[in-house]
């Protein structure tokens, strides 16, 4: 959510992987790891963002699906890309590393690729119509590996407010990059709601048609996937694959308060601070009980990071070693003294060298997997 890739001038400018003061991608490169970053709609939902992902890789017209398309009222195509990773197949496979909503799309494109979607199959098209995006047709066992960083698997509660922390995420990152409030640094990439930025238009005036857009008014948007009961029904419809590796990190930015509450660490980002309190003194009861749920990242609680509920998993112990099996969530030590932000971009005590080597770490220990 609020990811922007390589392409975009804010990401010319503030990378998403490394903010101002490294590239985690051209570190990993540099280190003989094949990687690239993807650019999905920052706003979208899991199914648009998986479409999307899959074009990036692959190459072509986003296909979108002509009946999820007219379900929700959009354009069933979106932009083209050139695909970064054309040769993309069984043969082929990728690693795919997610932050945030990161973790929930690539789930949904494991699972559009290995079972398809019978809706989108049984499409007829009409005489001006093209066929479904092979996408849908599943049978596709294209991926080696998933490790979700901060992952909102199992829903967070400052979805109800959305709009709120998209706003401040993104003007915290301008500010951070010394931005001017004019430049054309962010893109929605809602093409598919008709929505496009418009010439002139500063930052602030965009931000503000984007979060007025009808996107917002369907389900078939972030705030509706991230939320505690979208993510309990996409964990009963989205598998994990008995053919994928998995792997997360949870992590907590906070600190024990006064009856039992959590509040954020002084380290924390100024733009998470609000949603680590929210969350830090949570009362709903979810799996695991109330308090179990306040340790968090400023946006997302520990236990929505770790793996899918339902979802087959085990921990990862320090010093102990095992063979990895497919088919299952290995839950790494939470990640202390981090935000949901400087997990992947520098912030105060937080280092683009500590980062450059988690996520070589990270990228090593896929390589080490089995076929």
């Amino acid at each position: 959510m609020c990811g922007w890739g390589k392409d975009e001038i804010f990401g010319q400018h503030f990378r998403y992987w490394g903010g101002l003061k490294g590239d985690i991608q051209e570190y990993l490169k540099s280190k003989g790891y094949e990687t690239f970053v993807a650019s999905m709609g920052p706003i979208s939902s899991n199914w648009d963002r998986a479409c999307e992902l899959y074009a990036f890789l692959r190459g072509g017209m986003v296909d979108y699906g002509a009946v999820h398309s007219a379900r929700y009222g959009h354009s069933r195509y979106g932009r083209s890309y050139p695909g970064v990773f054309p040769q993309w197949s069984e043969t082929n496979k990728v690693h795919l590393i997610g932050h945030s909503q990161g973790g929930p799309t690539s789930r949904t494109l494991i699972q559009l690729l290995e079972h398809g979607d019978a809706d989108e199959v049984a499409f007829v098209p009409g005489s001006h119509e093209a066929p479904s995006s092979d996408l849908f047709k599943g049978g596709k066992r294209w991926v080696h590996s998933l490790t979700s960083v901060a992952g909102v698997h199992n829903g967070t509660p400052v979805a109800d407010d959305m709009g709120a922390l998209i706003a401040d995420l993104l003007h915290a990152a301008a500010s951070t990059a010394g931005l001017a409030e004019n430049e054309p640094i962010f893109d929605f990439s809602l093409q598919q709601w008709g929505l496009e930025r418009e010439k002139g238009e500063g930052f602030a005036e965009y931000i503000r048609r984007c979060l007025g857009s009808k996107i917002w008014k369907t389900n078939d948007c972030c705030a509706y996937d991230l939320s505690l009961v979208a993510a309990h029904f996409q964990n009963a419809l989205v598998l994990t694959s008995p053919d994928v590796y998995y792997s997360s990190y949870a992590v907590d930015g906070t600190f024990e308060g006064p009856l039992g509450v959590r509040l954020p660490a002084p380290n924390m980002n100024p733009a998470l601070k609000l949603g680590g309190v929210l969350i830090g003194k949570n009362e709903r009861d979810l799996p695991g009980g109330a308090d179990a749920w306040r340790p968090n990242d400023g946006a997302v609680p520990v236990p929505s990071a770790q793996y899918p509920f339902g979802h087959a998993h085990d921990a990862v112990v320090a010093g102990k070693t095992e063979k990895p099996k497919k088919g299952v969530w290995y839950v790494h030590p939470t990640l202390t003294g981090k935000d949901h932000i400087s997990v992947i971009t520098p912030w105060l005590d937080v280092t683009i060298e500590e980062l450059n080597a988690f996520y070589e770490g990270i990228a090593s220990h896929n390589r080490s997997l089995p076929a």
